[in-house]
């Protein structure tokens, strides 16, 4: 008896410590920081965006997920977030990258 009651409280309190943790973005996702620096005003086919500063080096993101759109405003400019991003394979002007989460630092 007092065996099954201490199995039983012990999965009561992992499972509500389990409950308390952030899950959003683990600390080891969308961690790379990063400053949106500017809106790509360029009229070309391959222009528009956003213009994101990572390491030194201005990249642009054609678009930025819809979740954060909804809370940014490009009052915001500069605007220091997280992100996690890859190079475009086929690159128009070679500056394009796809940004798959990012959040406000």
């Amino acid at each position: 008896m007092k065996r099954g009651l201490l199995l039983l409280t012990t999965i009561l309190i992992l499972t509500v410590l389990q409950s308390c943790c952030k899950h959003d973005d683990d600390f080891g996702y969308c961690s790379t920081p990063a400053v949106i620096t500017g809106i790509d005003y360029r009229e070309c086919i391959c222009c528009g965006g956003w213009f994101i500063d990572i390491g030194g080096e201005e990249l642009r993101a054609p678009t930025l997920p819809t979740d954060f759109m909804e809370s940014f405003s490009p009052d915001d400019l500069p605007l220091p977030v997280f992100l996690e991003w890859e190079r475009v394979e086929e690159p128009c002007l070679g500056d394009e990258i796809e940004v798959s989460c990012i959040r406000r630092r």
